[in-house]
């Protein structure tokens, strides 16, 4: 059986496509054979099982609506992921995220590092545009009474140069400031 995969873990995203795949599948089947059962067994439309298809849709659409929104990211090969992970060793590195705002497009960090100096962000979106992200991750923070720096790097050489230039974190023994700077990060995502 398939293994549930957390958000900010390598594969979520692939996973969460799929969730959402199935479950908007199998919700417009079921609104289909609702309609079906309904026109077959009652001879018209106004029946209560086509009452129940209509309202059956907002879920649907629901889960539609997120599998769009996700669909056009894509997580990291395994290797590189590896390379990053090697860096950081036990320390609080998500990846895979999709960062959402109301006024703002999504916006990708592939690699997002929480330490004591600093969250430290990686996108190959080329067309992210990093100050912006950077003020909104911190505004986020501010908001969760937070305070952090933010950094988001456009160049994966600089990025894995600044993490092999921090100190080491451990996930089981660090302040839980960071795991609520890591929770922030992680609520905001898709």
């Amino acid at each position: 059986m398939w293994s549930k995969i957390t958000k900010g873990h390598y594969g979520y995203l692939r996973a969460r496509k799929r969730t959402l795949l199935i479950r908007t599948t199998i919700l417009l089947i079921g609104i289909i054979a609702l309609l079906i059962m309904g026109i077959a067994l009652t001879d018209t439309k106004k029946n209560l099982l086509t009452v129940a298809a209509v309202v059956s849709v907002l879920p649907a659409a629901n889960q539609a609506v997120v599998l769009i929104a996700v669909f056009p990211y894509h997580g990291r090969e395994k290797e590189e992921y590896e390379s990053v992970r090697a860096i950081v060793s036990k320390g609080l590195l998500n990846t895979e995220l999709v960062i959402t705002s109301k006024n703002e497009k999504s916006m990708q960090l592939d690699y997002a590092y929480i330490h004591p100096t600093g969250v430290y962000c990686f996108s190959f979106d080329p067309k992210l545009d990093c100050t912006k992200t950077e003020r909104y991750i911190q505004l986020m923070m501010k908001n969760n009474s937070l305070q952090t720096h933010v950094k988001v790097f456009r160049e994966f050489k600089q990025f894995k140069k600044r993490l092999t230039e921090l100190e080491p974190v451990d996930r089981d023994t660090c302040e839980e400031k960071l795991l609520k700077i890591e929770g922030v990060l992680r609520a905001i995502a898709i």
